[in-house]
C-alpha cells in the first residue's frame, strides 16, 4: 500500500522495510531502529485488547482491525537479514493476541 507521506526519497510504501532503510536520515543505527520497531509491535500487542475495550469497538470491529489495521502482513513484507526477525515476531503477535 501507498500511502502520502514519504518517508524517504520517493519511497511511499507502508512497510517496515522503508522505514528501516531510512533509518540513518533520523541518526538511527541499523540495531537500534530494529529495536524501535521491536518495541513498538510488543506494545501494540499489549495494549490493542484495552485500547479496543476503550474504544468500545464491537467484537466484528475489533477482529476487522487486528491484523488489517495493526500489523498487517503487508508492511512485513521486503524485511531481509535480520530484519526478517521483525516479521515472525508480527506473526507471532498477530495470532496470540485474540480480538
Amino acid at each position: 500500500a501507498s500511502q502520502a507521506m514519504l518517508i524517504s526519497g520517493n519511497n511511499r510504501m507502508s512497510r517496515i522495510a522503508s522505514c528501516l532503510e531510512a533509518a540513518h536520515h533520523f541518526l538511527l543505527s541499523a540495531p537500534e531502529a530494529l529495536a524501535i520497531v521491536e518495541g513498538q509491535l510488543r506494545c501494540i500487542a499489549e495494549n490493542w485488547p484495552r485500547v479496543s475495550e476503550e474504544a468500545t469497538l464491537s467484537g466484528i470491529d475489533r477482529n476487522l482491525f487486528w491484523g488489517r489495521q495493526f500489523l498487517n502482513p503487508y508492511a512485513f513484507t521486503a524485511l531481509e537479514g535480520s530484519a526478517d526477525v521483525l516479521r515472525a515476531l508480527a506473526d507471532e503477535l498477530r495470532n496470540s493476541v485474540h480480538a
